[in-house]
């Protein structure tokens, strides 16, 4: 995220967030609450590096509203306990694209400006998140949000949402970018329900490792069945068509993820002891 204190792409969101990070300069690059230096390397780097930590961070991003603006509700799901006692919190911020510089912008005039924040819906501090169990765990957050049709064509606004450690290295735990729709009416989100839902059963659970899972989709719809471990890491993957009977032979707490083609998500714990 670059970060401006002041100029055209300065308000109170860039404001807020110069001091989260407590930056000296501008634009200043960091990942993950590390600076990193300006270079392309150095940035793939850093994030390769990220992308190998599992994400036990999960989002359901739902918006009601229209061109002038609305309510944005978030779910949050923490699938085991934080690894760091800090605070967590979760941001919410809808992002313009497309826009051409002015003169306003200095050495940018004319060029095209891209992400830059224009609402902020759980405002400019986010909402903190007092996970603490039994998980799965899931934590609601709402908040309006306000836009102007004339500056902010619904048609160039995307939403960026991350739950973040608000200290230390203020590492972020999960991300979600997503695009607001084409429409200037609407209910739209990053796991919009079918109608009708999709089921998912698992069963027995507990298990001493053989167990069943089911799986009822809405006509015309298919889906994949997922089986993660606690660290993140896909132990099995299959279509989800009806029943299939399966085994896991090491103990421990899983997680199984059914994802139909409509974009629903339905998650159960599995515990398998021996």
């Amino acid at each position: 995220m670059y970060i401006f204190y002041n100029g055209p792409a300065a308000n109170s969101f860039t404001s807020a967030r110069y001091s989260f990070y407590s930056v000296g300069s501008t634009p200043t690059v960091k990942i993950d609450g590390l600076a990193t230096s300006y270079s392309p390397s150095n940035y793939a780097a850093a994030i390769n590096t990220r992308l190998a930590v599992p994400a036990y961070i999960d989002f359901d991003i739902e918006s009601i509203g229209n061109a002038s603006g609305g309510m944005a509700y978030i779910g949050v799901t923490a699938e085991q306990a934080p690894a760091s006692s800090g605070q967590i919190k979760v941001w919410s911020v809808i992002l313009e694209d497309h826009e051409t510089a002015t003169s306003a912008w200095g050495g940018y005039n004319g060029d095209e400006m891209m992400w830059i924040p224009v609402a902020y819906p759980l405002g400019t501090q986010g909402e903190i998140l007092n996970f603490t169990g039994p998980y799965p765990q899931t934590i609601d957050v709402s908040g309006s949000y306000t836009l102007n049709p004339a500056t902010h064509p619904i048609d160039n606004l995307n939403v960026a949402t991350y739950v973040q450690y608000t200290s230390g290295t203020r590492e972020v735990l999960n991300a979600n970018f997503m695009d607001l729709p084409d429409s200037s009416t609407g209910v739209y989100g990053s796991e919009a329900a079918a109608s009708p839902a999709a089921v998912l059963n698992v069963d027995p659970n507990p298990s001493f490792g053989h167990f069943s899972i089911n799986c009822l989709l809405p006509a015309e719809e298919t889906g994949t069945v997922q089986v993660f471990n606690i660290a993140g890491r896909v132990v099995q993957s299959f279509p989800a068509d009806g029943t299939a009977n399966t085994f896991i032979e090491e103990s421990g707490v899983y997680f199984v993820r059914l994802t139909t083609s409509s974009g629903e998500i339905i998650k159960r714990q599995l515990a398998i002891i021996r």
